[in-house]
């Protein structure tokens, strides 16, 4: 009976305990002529009580993507490759210019202001969830709205 009871009494921590991870706005950077490499960014907010983890993306229109966030040394803006982003319980990672954000590297197609672009995030926790990102010719900002 204790065995049972155990069992009952963890099952809803189990369901409750979980990353709850929501994409808004997601973008794809229009690239300019020439560079078959752009980028794209989103806010990504966690609503559960436990962290989880950017582990990867991918997407059909890049042969590569990448999570980078940019890093100024000396002034200079480099963009450093990331192998995780730590999404925190009740909190969001905005992924933006100068900042986090993801890497389509090696476009397989030209992208133009209008076309959507299929981007799955790979999260150690909640697995893969896909989002589709209008390609705009500028970033849209919503670091001062809140969600």
């Amino acid at each position: 009976m204790k065995r049972l009871l155990i069992f009952f009494i963890t099952i809803p921590l189990l369901v409750f305990a979980n990353p709850k991870i929501v994409i808004k706005h997601p973008w794809v950077q229009e690239p300019p002529p020439g560079p078959s490499t752009t980028m794209a960014g989103m806010v990504i907010k966690n609503e559960g009580d436990e962290e989880d983890i950017l582990i990867g993306a991918k997407s059909d229109v890049a042969k590569k993507v990448e999570l980078h966030k940019t890093v100024f040394e000396n002034g200079i803006a480099k963009m450093v490759h990331q192998k995780e982003i730590i999404i925190p319980p009740k909190g969001k990672v905005e992924f933006k210019h100068h900042g986090y954000h993801i890497m389509l590297i090696g476009l397989k197609k030209k992208l133009k202001e209008g076309d959507k672009v299929k981007i799955t995030l790979i999260f150690k926790k909640s697995g893969e969830i896909t989002v589709e990102a209008p390609v705009v010719k500028k970033p849209m900002m919503h670091h001062h709205h809140k969600m």
